[in-house]
């Protein structure tokens, strides 16, 4: 008995550390795209180096969470067997344990629709300035030329635009 219980506090702890890791990504993911908006690509870099990095400690937080889970109860398969194994514990336990894996479900929600915003704002963002380049210079053809004329033979990523436009 003594073991369930630490394992339902330690998955306590885990899903709470899971909240936590979201709400930094949250709050990295607003100012990628302050940033972006902002065209300061310097602060993207470093908080696109964080997001990754928050990225890979929740993916690791998420299967010490699911090892909890199984460890619990051997048959459970991850997030969908969640309430199965919490029904198991006394009503107070339970309703907290929920209650915070609701939390983090809804966190995730959250952070997906920002990601799915952000990243159509960036496409958005392209689709316009290929428009502009195509109507600046529409005999181009899709090819880019380096500063000395050259025609660039690499896929070109980025592309910057002289401001005098």
């Amino acid at each position: 008995m003594q073991n369930a219980h630490s394992n339902l506090m330690d998955l306590t702890i885990v899903l709470e550390k899971e909240i936590s890791i979201l709400g930094s990504l949250r709050a990295c993911q607003k100012r990628m795209f302050e940033s972006v908006a902002m065209r300061n690509w310097l602060a993207f870099q470093d908080e696109h180096a964080l997001s990754s990095t928050l990225s890979a400690e929740f993916v690791e937080t998420d299967q010490a969470r699911i090892e909890l889970s199984r460890r619990i109860d051997p048959a459970a398969d991850g997030s969908r067997d969640f309430y199965h194994i919490t029904a198991k514990a006394p009503l107070d336990e339970r309703a907290r344990l929920n209650a915070l894996f609701r939390e983090v479900k809804c966190s995730l929600m959250l952070s997906k629709a920002e990601n799915d915003s952000f990243q159509t704002y960036v496409a958005n963002a392209r689709a316009f300035v290929e428009g502009l380049m195509e109507t600046v210079n529409p005999a181009r053809r899709n090819k880019i030329y380096t500063r000395r004329g050259a025609l660039a033979s690499a896929p070109v990523e980025s592309v910057v635009l002289n401001r005098s436009f």
